[in-house]
């Protein structure tokens, strides 16, 4: 084969042993989120991005890595020779097994299957005729029907890697393709690197299988005709963006280096040897604080050439608010116009987003009582039974489509949700009425002996309207997570449920205009959700459960301070609070499922964000000792200072703590 991956993984490379050494595992991990990029934006619809459960990393990623692979193969004009192909997974992912659902994302994805809009109760049942029929459809969704059905034989051709990891990442994934003659036509390395962004490197492909006539993969140049660097960020495909094809993501985006044809890789050997050279500097020049000094000028052409207020930590972010007299959300939005998209795109997205999180609250709150989530572990769910006593008294509003009670189109009257239509007597529908229950309710019981001098405490139990709304909304997320169902990506799934939770809270009790709250809260969570992108990870396989529920918690905490009017210092403090109190958390879920405790501490995450806003809001602006990047430095730093047995490995920690008679898998939410 041809050596030309973007990452570096030359023959050489790709035999090295798995036994390499932890040392230098450490140094892999994470460090291509350090030096990256001079700016930190990327698109709030690539930082909230509507996928399906449970795991950002190994669902959603693995998804669309198959389809980058199946595209990659149409567009080189070899998806038509390809007879057989072989899937490998590696690390983490292939510790987990098929509780991440990891196997059936990927094998779907081959088949070209949108992460966004693919019908979820689809992804099982095709996933379990793929392997009763040995048959597997590369590229049935492509629009241009390049598609080509090919044998596929799960158990041989599907191969869990266990104990080895691939160098960059340890969710890696290696895509294999063969010809009828049983000869390797292409391969890839890709790796979901967490939020369900995938790095990738270019198509490796044998230069005997490569057409004459088409722009093959098999080699690369860098954008600016410079050798690329050694850095995996600069080696990387993907990293700031979620499209397909390369060539629809905006420029300033792609890290990666440009397809170069075979005959003109062939004539320069420099290429072919893979030169190692500085690291490439993608974007304009910037000032020490991080401020573009062209920030605000109109590009000369119509292709987007980058953000128009590019800001690489919080620092220069404040700087840029202060100098347009914007807001966060509002500098955010710029930027996304920057990205082509229109204000009325923009607009849409953004509720479209609220809506899927809505509804992703919605569908588990109305499921059933006393029902189980799917996995090993059997855990009840909880959601629908806590909105059942919180909305205890109250009329159920289920059903309504809107608050007029008269139905336009007939004019008759609406009946209400739990009573009977106006032409019969009223009686109540018991089984509709939330929170009835039929028969007497028994006394309090008492724990302790009463002739003790302590006095015991009769049970009892109180409510905290806020504190038990946001616990209801977070676990009605992390719930349909769970079952595989769709939920917005936020910035991870493990941690889908706060940012959902915080707006939804914030929408129903405090918000006056909707219409301003939904964009000012999802551009202001965005903004921050994006500095610990860059400054350093949103992945638990690199930074345990800190990196989602802390980012997540941070996230929710500055939006949430937004909403309440905030001037953007306060917010940087509350995203702050909301990070620095979250330092150090492990992922060690429960049998290896986005489960326990991943649901509860979604909760607590909401809460938390709360707590971490209310406090910056009342205390005095600028007073504060820890800035965000200094809280996101001390996040990077600990981190690489974290166990792998804390990180998402399921290896210790609460997941060896608890007695669990299965094996242990290993998540990454």
């Amino acid at each position: 084969l041809q050596s030309t991956r973007l990452f570096g993984t030359t023959a050489q490379r790709r035999n090295e042993s798995a036994s390499a050494s932890a040392a230098e595992d450490e140094e892999d991990a994470g460090s291509y989120s350090e030096a990256d990029h001079e700016h930190a934006v990327i698109s709030t619809f690539d930082l909230f991005s509507i996928g399906i459960g449970p795991s950002s990393s190994h669902t959603v990623g693995p998804m669309r890595a198959g389809n980058i692979f199946v595209a990659d193969l149409a567009e080189a004009n070899l998806l038509h020779k390809v007879n057989k192909i072989r899937v490998s997974i590696y690390g983490s992912l292939a510790l987990t097994g098929e509780g991440h659902m990891t196997p059936s994302a990927l094998l779907l994805g081959l088949e070209s299957a949108d992460v966004e809009t693919v019908d979820t109760a689809y992804v099982p049942e095709r996933f379990a005729e793929i392997k009763a029929s040995k048959k597997l459809f590369l590229g049935q969704g492509l629009s241009d029907g390049k598609g080509k059905e090919v044998a596929f034989d799960y158990e041989r051709d599907f191969v869990w890697e266990w104990g080895r990891k691939l160098p960059m990442h340890s969710n890696g994934m290696r895509f294999t393709v063969f010809d009828d003659e049983g000869y390797v036509l292409a391969t890839n390395d890709m790796f979901s690197v967490g939020g369900g962004f995938v790095v990738n490197g270019a198509l490796s492909i044998n230069p005997d299988a490569s057409p004459a006539s088409s722009s093959s993969m098999t080699q690369v140049e860098s954008p600016d005709g410079e050798t690329a660097g050694r850095h995996p960020a600069d080696l990387a495909e993907n990293m700031f963006y979620k499209e397909i094809r390369r060539s629809d993501a905006a420029g300033d985006r792609r890290t990666g280096a440009e397809v170069k044809p075979l005959d003109e890789a062939k004539e320069d050997p420099m290429l072919l040897e893979g030169a190692q050279g500085d690291v490439l500097s993608p974007i304009a020049s910037t000032t020490g604080n991080g401020v573009d000094e062209h920030e605000g000028s109109e590009s000369s052409t119509n292709e987007p050439s980058g953000p128009r207020y590019p800001f690489r930590d919080a620092t220069s972010l404040l700087a840029l608010c202060r100098k347009h007299n914007l807001t966060i959300a509002q500098l955010v939005y710029e930027n996304e116009k920057s990205h082509g998209y229109t204000d009325e795109e923009i607009y849409h997205k953004l509720f479209k987003i609220w809506q899927v999180m809505d509804t992703s609250i919605l569908e588990s709150v109305q499921a059933p009582l006393d029902t189980k989530l799917p996995g090993s572990l059997k855990l009840h769910r909880r959601a629908p039974a806590l909105y059942r006593r919180l909305t205890r008294g109250l009329y159920s509003t289920a059903g309504h489509t809107s608050p007029n009670p008269l139905d336009k189109a007939t004019g008759e009257k609406a009946s209400l949700p739990g009573f009977s239509s106006a032409s019969t007597p009223a009686t109540i529908n018991k089984s509709n009425v939330p929170g009835f229950s039929v028969g007497r309710r028994q006394p309090p019981r008492i724990l302790g002996s009463l002739d003790h001098p302590i006095t015991p405490s009769p049970s009892r139990r109180t409510t905290f309207p806020t504190m038990d709304y946001l616990t209801v909304y977070a676990i009605a997320v992390n719930e349909t997570n769970a079952a595989g169902g769709r939920i917005v990506t936020a910035p991870t799934n493990g941690a889908a449920g706060i940012i959902p939770a915080v707006l939804k809270y914030t929408i129903e009790f405090i918000s006056d205009d909707p219409e301003r709250d939904i964009p000012t809260f999802l551009l202001t969570a965005a903004a921050i959700g994006m500095l610990y992108k860059r400054g350093a990870t949103i992945s638990a396989a690199e930074g345990g459960c800190m990196a989602e529920v802390g980012v997540a918690c941070s996230m929710a905490a500055g939006a949430f301070a937004a909403c309440m009017g905030a001037s953007p210092e306060a917010i940087e403090q509350a995203a702050e609070i909301g990070i620095e109190h979250n330092l150090g958390l492990t992922c060690d879920p429960i049998g290896g499922l986005v489960q326990a405790p991943c649901i509860e501490r979604n909760a607590l995450g909401a809460i938390k964000a709360i707590s971490s806003a209310n406090l910056a809001l009342s205390s005095e602006t600028g007073t504060q000792k820890v800035r965000l990047d200094d809280a996101i430095r001390a996040m990077r730093l600990t981190a690489k200072g974290m166990r792998n047995e804390f990180k998402e490995t399921s290896l210790s920690g609460l997941a060896t703590s608890v007695p669990f008679n299965i094996p242990v898998s290993v998540p990454d939410c």
